[in-house]
């Protein structure tokens, strides 16, 4: 057989060695070995998918999000991350929020929106303000000027109910009746010079003479009944009028303090609605700190009494502390916790109790105003949470759930719902 037909007649030449490889001046780098380089961001050769998050990041409208998808190792987290970064850093600061107790639903804390970095220095100024009312509560309550006034209610009370009884003994004994006080109360007895008649002595007198000593009796005893009865209302009154003093003198000790935090915050007018609750709900529970010694003098209160002044404290949820650009937060494990915050619980006298102190922000709360990264699959794999997401998006408030109460768990504890919006 002829070789040379069997030879195709449009094989390719092979290349020579010289064309399988580029020459390159190695002398007009700037560098001797690429360890000296630092790392290139973003996504190499893909510029239409970074013009699509750039895009994407500057649209500021509701329902817009960004969803971005790659293959691994391509370092998709670290570019978009980075254009985030500075797109946030060109953004304006959100506001800072903060909880406060409310005093008519302390199981419904109120959210309150402040111009960012205000929260820090509300906070400080509330919790100085109580750090004073701990000392000027109960001085005011012990000053001598107090203590006089009280004194003269305890006494005009005691002094109506002697002059009452004292009425009464007199027209008794006019009458030669003794009122005597028993341990279970008062009664009257017959009297002859000054002293009780025994009653085998009382049964031997005549017939008239006993039955008109015993209508005498029965007559004195239904003007005792009346005295007896008057004295509740005596005491409720005693007790109105020591309420109002005390009303008075708490407000007097509180006034001046509440009116500097007041003036220092005129210009948020929510700030200014909660300082006036918070001026209200102290005249009528600043007694409530003080206690008594036997003798009636006010001492200061103990320990456990004095915590109830952490109602009038400030939650600082977010705080932006006047920090330029907006937030970027990146969640990488987001439970319905760390995604939309949480309520903590403390053990008392075996009892679970929570506050507006106890409330806790999560990732969405801190990006407010910001962007929020979040992985899709951690955010699917996670119970709750990504419902939760939806949730939040589509009512644009974020509302913090026990996540107790979606597994239908009871527990004995007093609980808190908070809620807040934001951006």
């Amino acid at each position: 057989m002829n070789e040379a037909a069997t030879t195709p007649s449009n094989t390719i030449p092979p290349l020579p060695a010289g064309r399988l490889f580029r020459p390159s001046d190695l002398s007009r780098l700037a560098f001797a070995t690429t360890a000296e380089l630092a790392p290139i961001g973003g996504l190499i050769g893909q510029s239409r998918a970074l013009e699509a998050i750039a895009f994407g990041s500057k649209i500021d409208k509701a329902w817009f999000n960004l969803f971005v998808i790659s293959g691994a190792g391509v370092g998709t987290r670290e570019a978009v991350k980075a254009m985030l970064a500075e797109e946030a850093r060109e953004g304006p600061s959100p506001s800072d929020w903060i909880y406060v107790n409310n005093f008519a639903r302390p199981d419904r804390p109120i959210a309150i929106e402040l111009p960012s970095g205000r929260a820090a220095g509300f906070k400080e100024t509330m919790h100085k303000l109580i750090d004073d009312l701990k000392g000027t509560a109960p001085a005011a309550f012990q000053s001598e000027d107090y203590q006089t006034r009280r004194s003269a209610i305890d006494e005009a009370f005691q002094k109506k109910q002697f002059e009452a009884f004292n009425a009464l003994r007199q027209k008794a004994v006019d009458k030669s009746i003794l009122l005597l006080r028993t341990p279970v109360g008062f009664a009257m007895a017959p009297a002859a010079d000054g002293e009780v008649v025994p009653p085998d002595k009382f049964n031997a007198w005549p017939e008239d003479k006993r039955a008109a000593v015993q209508a005498e009796i029965a007559a004195l005893e239904k003007e005792l009944e009346h005295v007896v009865r008057q004295m509740p209302m005596w005491d409720k009154q005693r007790r109105d009028e020591v309420k109002a003093l005390d009303r008075q003198t708490a407000k007097f000790a509180v006034d001046h303090l509440i009116e500097e935090v007041h003036v220092a915050f005129a210009d948020l007018p929510r700030v200014a609605e909660h300082i006036e609750a918070v001026r209200a709900d102290l005249i009528e529970n600043v007694p409530m700190f003080i206690t008594r010694s036997e003798g009636g003098e006010a001492e200061p209160a103990d320990p456990a009494r004095a915590a109830a002044f952490e109602r009038y404290e400030v939650n600082l949820l977010i705080p932006q502390n006047g920090a330029a650009g907006a937030p970027l937060v990146e969640e990488l494990h987001p439970t319905l916790g760390n995604l939309i915050g949480r309520i903590d619980y403390v053990l008392a006298h075996g009892v679970l109790i929570t506050n507006f102190l106890l409330v806790k922000p999560g990732a969405v709360h801190k990006a407010s105003g910001g962007f929020l990264l979040l992985y899709a699959r951690a955010l699917l794999m996670e119970p709750f949470s990504w419902a939760a997401l939806k949730r939040t998006l589509k009512c644009c408030e974020i509302a913090i759930e026990d996540v107790g109460r979606f597994l239908g768990l009871a527990s004995t504890c007093r609980s808190s719902r908070a809620r807040s919006r934001s951006r």
